[in-house]
């Protein structure tokens, strides 16, 4: 949940497919897909969650068509949180930076604190480069 672009949506953790002699990510469809691997809400270390700006061929959706908001909304400082709800409670991140970088450059990465990076495709109809939108743990409400 991204208050501030209006984004709920369910987050569903993404399947590895093998095809033929490579190995990829199930595509997220409809749905904010996390990386298998990567750390859970709360826990130190990173959560690597995906979605698409848009999906005009294969219609799997836009769920993450408002992130390219937060770059200027954290230039204008206003505060971004994402929530996470979980059985155990709700996890409050703040996001803190962006940036873009090429498809063929990303990487995954853990980290040391908890971290929370959400990732999508840039710019419309190209989609060759990778707007990430970082967010650290500030908060937790346990669930009663």
């Amino acid at each position: 949940n991204i208050p501030s672009i209006g984004l709920d949506s369910l987050i569903k953790q993404l399947a590895v497919l093998d095809l033929d002699d490579a190995r990829t990510y199930e595509t997220p469809k409809n749905i904010v897909g996390q990386i298998p691997g990567t750390a859970n809400p709360g826990e130190l270390g990173n959560i690597w969650l995906f979605g698409h700006l848009e999906s005009p061929i294969r219609g799997e959706g836009d769920i993450f068509s408002e992130l390219p908001k937060i770059p200027l909304f954290l230039q204008e400082k206003h505060r971004i949180y994402v929530i996470l709800q979980t059985m155990k409670g709700d996890y409050l991140y703040e996001a803190t930076d962006s940036d873009v970088m090429h498809e063929s450059d990303l990487s995954l990465y853990q980290g040391s604190q908890a971290t929370l990076t959400m990732v999508t495709c840039v710019p419309r109809f190209i989609y060759d480069h990778r707007l990430l939108i970082t967010a650290h743990l500030v908060g937790h409400r346990p669930t009663t």
